[in-house]
């Protein structure tokens, strides 16, 4: 069975995700195809989860030299687990907000890794390895950097 669309965007990072909510926008019917997670790359395991645990290291420099500023604070632990853990949660809500707008501009999100099979086809294999097939008008590839 094979779905079609006016506007297939490849990739769900911020160039992807923000062309098929303007295509959306514009009437058009359209999928984005990601592999992983939506929000790319800096989203769920570059910049955001970074920024999570840099700030995390400065609280733990300014709580180490509270006695600096009159504060009396008696050592200060850290748990790496729940700093990971935090940073994964920082990025899985921003990654959730995405998810919400493609629902919102009705955009379906096909999870899977896309190869053209034609002019306007596209195969997408799925995690388990199932193939499906997706026809469309318009393309746009946007997988990033890698």
């Amino acid at each position: 069975m094979s779905q079609t669309y006016d506007v297939v965007v490849i990739g769900g990072g911020p160039g992807g995700y923000t062309a098929a909510i303007r295509a959306a926008q514009l009437g058009k019917s359209v999928a984005v195809i990601e592999k992983e997670k939506l929000g790319g790359v800096c989203l769920n395991w570059g910049c955001i989860p970074t920024k999570a645990l840099l700030k995390a290291s400065k609280f733990y420099t300014a709580m180490s030299h509270a006695g600096d500023f009159g504060f009396k604070v008696k050592g200060v632990d850290v748990d790496v687990k729940k700093l990971i853990s935090r940073s994964r949660d920082v990025a899985g809500k921003l990654s959730g907000g995405v998810e919400y707008l493609m629902k919102k501009n009705k955009i379906d999100v096909i999870e899977g890794i896309a190869k053209f099979s034609s002019k306007n086809t596209l195969d997408v294999t799925g995690k388990k390895g199932k193939v499906s097939s997706v026809s469309f008008t318009n393309a746009i590839v946007a997988t990033g950097a890698r």
